[in-house]
Parts: C-alpha cells; structure tokens; sequence
C-alpha cells in the first residue's frame, strides 16, 4: 500500500491539490468571471485517455457517452439555479458541494486505474468495471459540459 502512494508521479499529488483548491472554492457563494466555465468540457479530455484504456471497446466509448449525456442534461438545468447574476462576462455563483465531489470522483477514478493499471489487477478485464468506470467518467465530464454551456448561453441577470 505504501507503494501506492511513493510510486505515484508528483505531478498527480500536484493535480489533487490543484483540484482540491478548485473544488473547494466552489463552496463559497462568489463573484467570478465566465472565462473559465469554457474550459470546462475540456475536462472530458482527462477522462478520454483512461476510457481508451479499457477493455471492451466500443462498449466503454458506448458508456462514456450514454454518462456524458445523463450528467450534461441536468447538470444544464441545474446550474441556472447556481447563477445569482450576470453581468457581461462576470456572474454571481452560489456555492455548492457538488464541483468538489465530481473533481475528486474524476480524479479518484482515473487514480484507482492508474492503480489497477500498474499493478496488473485482474478485475481491469471485467465487464462491469468498464461498463461502471466509464460511465461515471462519462457522467461526470458530461456534467461540467452541460455547466459550461449554460453559463455560456444564459442571458444576463441582474
């Protein structure tokens, strides 16, 4: 176990704590501008090289894009009620827990492969593990899509 966490790159504990600050500023009810919610579907790209990854392919793109759709839809809907006001491009976002967990999900599951990966684990040719890691990935990378689009597309607010 101890391996687990001297074998990992540094750059992974760097990504956690990049992550973590993210997530947890997400907490706090603030003023930000929009700009970064457009990098926002980018994050499925972090995913895309561990859904490659697995086993039974087309079923794991399949799943990743039947999750990628179950999070973008009500992620959409869900993150109008997150936006107080909008002016231009800086807006008034209510905090939420919500950011947090789906970057630590993300991370987790990518960080569980990488394991998996590495140590050769015989459940990485399971059906059910494709068919759970990639449609969790796919639900949270649809999720911060469907967030980007409705800050993208929402009209002002005062």
């Amino acid at each position: 176990m101890a391996d687990i966490f001297t074998e990992t790159p540094v750059w992974v504990w760097a990504l956690l704590g990049v992550l973590l600050f993210v997530g947890l500023r997400s907490l706090k009810t603030r003023e930000t501008s929009a700009i970064p919610y457009f990098a926002l579907p980018f994050l499925g790209i972090l995913a895309a090289s561990t859904v490659g990854g697995l086993q039974h392919a087309p079923l794991n793109w399949v799943c990743f894009g039947v999750g990628y759709v179950a999070g973008a839809v009500p992620a959409f809907s869900w993150q109008d009620g997150l936006i107080l006001a909008k002016a231009g491009q800086r807006m008034t976002v209510r905090g939420e827990p919500v950011t947090l967990v789906l970057l630590l999900v993300i991370f987790g599951s990518n960080f569980v492969f990488g394991i998996a990966e590495a140590t050769g684990s015989s459940f990485l040719q399971g059906t059910g593990f494709t068919i759970i890691l990639a449609a969790l990935l796919g639900a949270g990378s649809g999720s911060f899509a469907g967030r980007a689009v409705r800050v993208i597309s929402i009209p002002q607010r005062p």
